[in-house]
């Protein structure tokens, strides 16, 4: 990325940090929940929003 705004860092800073969040979120919930499916489905969100955050964190050092 070359010439980038510092608008568009902020709004990926935000991205990221509401990435980050959901995830920690989606980790505690299934860490606390009892039905497996929940559980599961919960860790699959988890992993989702990781991903999104590595892939905006990989963008930024590009």
């Amino acid at each position: 990325m070359t010439n980038i705004t510092t608008t568009t860092l902020q709004q990926l800073n935000e991205l990221m940090q509401s990435e980050n969040l959901a995830y920690k979120k989606c980790c505690s919930y299934a860490f606390d929940c009892k039905d497996a499916t929940l559980k599961a489905k919960l860790g699959n969100y988890a992993k989702r929003h990781k991903k999104r955050f590595e892939a905006l964190y990989k963008a930024l050092c590009e």
